[in-house]
């Protein structure tokens, strides 16, 4: 007795397949969003035994362009929308746009074009992530792509690595380069849980209380590490991201209850929070000294007031165009024709962003990127009101600002210059109005 089976009523199941690439595309971000924390980088390719050699700055720089490319693709493939290219982010390429177009007048060209080239792809994957992910899926990105670094770090002060600690001082450096690149993906790692934490309190979905929870010892992890780090340019920042999300957090609760309208957010609230922005960078300047002495952390900016004097000073000599980006650090006059040169000559760069822009790109690409942070924050107020935790955009933005005066993160193949990019980009659930 035979069987016939009706084949065409035999059911296979699905292959998700979008569902599959969409998590294969989590992780590719994950790993690109960890690789430009650079300690990994460091750490491999210094191993090799090539420190120092011109072939380990070429080998660590086509790695960070490798892990970039598909996000650059990506991008090209989503495309970016004319709402947004007439808007901030067409800014924000343009100001890419003049540090790359410095080149030809540039002092050190071939400097010039390798920085400006990685600051522009940079900017396109912060676009993509952008362009790509909610705000609930960047956070959580942001959150994953910092740990692994940090748990090796951690791993590698417990088995006392080569120069995971500083023994003078006694702070922790893990595999990054040094405190002030250990401390960053610490403060953003923090950050992030806390913001993620925040969605969940509000929204209380299923499960809330035990995820809040790990991300609760996720911060506190996070931060042991950044206390260890002994960076107080890190823990300013955080400072100041708390004060912005709280200034938000308040206008939020009133424009709910009505006493704030549309208009005056942008005429009188925007205005007003710009103004409070630049009295608290002025103040932190101005007493930086006195204002971490409460917290018995000893600074010492003596090197770093005479870089950035330097920097100043050859802004001056080239006010308007600039001397090319990354260029004067690298052009030998910059040194020799000014007082205590001999000091600083191995030096490449201003050990802040604001001085670094300034410098490489004059009036015009200063202008550029100061319109894009202006711009970018006029147009996503909308979101302080209509996302849980809308306050990120102005918070994030702010948090690189605030880092940024002391080192130089606004450069190419870094995530924090891609953090701010994505911050003023806003996110793929974004709908807002054009200003």
């Amino acid at each position: 007795m035979s069987t016939r089976v009706d084949y065409d009523s035999v059911r296979v199941p699905r292959y998700d397949q979008s569902g599959v690439l969409k998590w294969v595309e989590y992780l590719y971000v994950v790993i690109m969003l960890a690789v430009l924390t650079q300690g990994p980088v460091l750490k491999i390719w210094e191993g090799s035994g090539q420190s120092g050699s011109t072939i380990l700055e070429t080998t660590k720089y086509s790695t960070y362009l490798l892990f970039q490319l598909p996000a650059v693709v990506l991008l090209a493939r989503r495309g970016v929308s004319q709402n947004m290219l007439r808007g901030p982010v067409g800014v924000l390429l343009g100001f890419c746009t003049w540090m790359l177009l410095s080149t030809g007048w540039a002092t050190a060209s071939s400097y010039s074009l390798v920085a400006s080239v990685s600051l522009f792809i940079t900017c396109l994957a912060g676009l993509y992530v952008a362009r790509s992910f909610t705000l609930l899926q960047q956070l959580t990105l942001f959150l994953v792509a910092m740990q692994p670094g940090l748990v090796v770090s951690w791993y590698a002060v417990r088995n006392n690595w080569s120069g995971a600690v500083n023994f003078d001082e006694n702070y922790w450096i893990g595999i990054y380069f040094n405190r002030n690149s250990f401390a960053p993906p610490a403060a953003l790692g923090f950050l992030a849980a806390g913001a993620l934490a925040w969605i969940l309190i509000v929204r209380r979905p299923r499960f809330w209380a035990p995820l809040t929870v790990v991300l609760a010892d996720v911060m506190l992890l996070d931060l042991g590490l950044l206390i260890r780090s002994n960076s107080s340019t890190s823990i300013g920042a955080i400072g100041l991201f708390i004060f912005v999300w709280a200034f938000w957090t308040l206008v939020r609760q009133v424009q709910r209850k009505k006493l704030i309208s549309a208009r005056q957010m942008l005429q009188t609230v925007y205005p007003l929070f710009l103004f409070v922005m630049i009295l608290l960078t002025w103040i932190g300047f101005k007493f930086q000294k006195y204002l971490f002495s409460f917290f018995n952390n000893k600074l010492d900016f003596s090197g770093r007031t005479m870089l950035w004097r330097f920097s100043w000073d050859g802004f001056l000599d080239k006010p308007i165009l600039g001397w090319g980006w990354f260029s004067a650090w690298n052009t030998p006059n910059f040194f020799h024709e000014r007082e205590f040169w001999w000091a600083i000559s191995n030096t490449t760069w201003s050990h802040s962003a604001i001085m670094d822009v300034l410098l490489g790109g004059g009036v015009v690409g200063a202008g550029l990127l100061v319109l894009a942070i202006l711009w970018s924050g006029a147009r996503q107020l909308e979101r302080v009101q209509t996302q849980n935790a809308g306050q990120w955009t102005f918070a994030a933005t702010w948090f690189v600002l605030a880092a940024s005066t002391q080192e130089s993160f606004i450069v190419g193949n870094h995530f924090m210059w891609l953090l701010l990019v994505a911050a003023m980009s806003g996110s793929r659930d974004d709908k807002v109005r054009k200003v």
